[in-house]
């Protein structure tokens, strides 16, 4: 398959993509103006997406991920902008009012994402992915993108994303990216 400059690609009427988590943040993440550029490129393609109802396809480990960078990032900042150290994310920051803010703009954000009219919720097939494959690329790369890789194969996904690491993976599915 092929890794295809998103600038460059045209989208098709039986395309099937996929966003890597990295595409939901740049979307629905809570940092205005981080990576303006790519927030630009992913944003115009997205709305194409939209307007010819093309389906993109999401799990809940997406979901998982997305949220989770979000908590872990706002985690960070809490520590630095309280000036703390030695701070456990579960015992010190959990419950916390700044923690329960974060979840209420991540609930906000993933309920926007699921209400989206091209999404389509799907499971992750772990039962039957190539597990083989997935520990193999996880050499290479994280085992969510691993994982991903794999369900976009098994499911002829075209996967978007900005992550670089996607191309370090042996080329099975089409990557669609600015990062080319």
């Amino acid at each position: 398959m092929a890794t295809i400059n998103i600038k460059d690609y045209k989208i098709g009427f039986t395309d099937q993509i996929f966003f890597d988590t990295n595409i939901w943040l740049l979307l629905y993440g809570t940092m205005a103006n981080y990576q303006a550029k790519e927030q630009k490129i992913y944003t115009d393609f997205f709305q194409t997406l939209l307007q010819k109802a093309t389906p993109i396809f999401l799990t809940s480990m997406v979901i998982s991920e997305f949220a989770n960078v979000i908590l872990r990032r706002d985690f960070n900042q809490w520590i630095s902008t309280e000036k703390l150290s030695n701070k456990d994310f579960k015992k010190d920051f959990v419950g916390t009012a700044k923690y329960e803010e974060t979840i209420s703009i991540i609930a906000v954000a993933v309920n926007k994402i699921l209400k989206l009219p091209n999404i389509v919720i799907v499971g992750d097939d772990f039962n039957a992915i190539n597990k083989e494959a997935i520990l193999e690329n996880f050499k290479l790369v994280d085992f969510n993108d691993s994982y991903y890789a794999e369900l976009a194969y098994m499911n002829k996904y075209k996967v978007v994303t900005n992550d670089k690491d996607f191309i370090k993976m042996s080329s099975k599915i089409d990557i669609i990216s600015a990062q080319v």
